[in-house]
């Protein structure tokens, strides 16, 4: 016999965190590749709607006169699926994007010369920061617990930064 009711179907979320940056900054690729896996790893068995399976974040930290240009707000894709231009003609390669979250998040200029130290509760405050300030798209806004996805970002960062101390 089926239980009768709604249920709502939770997906392990995949966090994803890329980077944009200059020469300088550069430098930190390899702990944001760190910082990367350890979000991942932590944020696999959360998840905060139905709508979103993936959030990718890309950080941006350029010092220079001009600016990267980046989306100021989340973009949502429900599904949609994009054609790859491929280098020959003859393919018809095509990518999905399901239930994504993009997100770019410009650093402070300050980023490029921190220390590793100080760059980690750097990038944190960033992104509670942004989270905090930024509306979500609005399909997935109602359904979006972003409450607990802040209050999970700020107790990853403050184990984070107490763990490498």
């Amino acid at each position: 016999m089926k239980p009768k009711g709604i249920f709502k179907r939770y997906i392990n979320m995949k966090y994803i965190l890329k980077t944009v940056f200059d020469m300088q900054a550069g430098q930190k690729y390899d702990l944001v590749a760190l910082l990367d896996k350890c979000l991942s790893s932590y944020f696999m068995e959360r998840t905060y709607s139905t709508m979103v399976e993936e959030i990718n974040i890309d950080l941006y930290c350029f010092q220079t006169p001009f600016r990267l240009k980046h989306h100021i707000r989340p973009r949502y894709h429900e599904d949609k699926t994009v054609k790859i231009l491929p280098r020959d003609k003859k393919c018809d390669a095509t990518f999905r994007m399901y239930h994504l979250l993009f997100v770019d998040i410009p650093l402070p200029d300050e980023f490029a010369t921190c220390s590793e130290e100080e760059a980690v509760p750097m990038i944190g405050q960033t992104l509670v920061k942004y989270f905090t300030e930024t509306p979500l798209p609005l399909k997935i806004r109602k359904s979006f617990d972003k409450d607990r996805f802040i209050a999970d970002l700020q107790l990853f960062f403050s184990n984070y930064n107490n763990k490498k101390l």
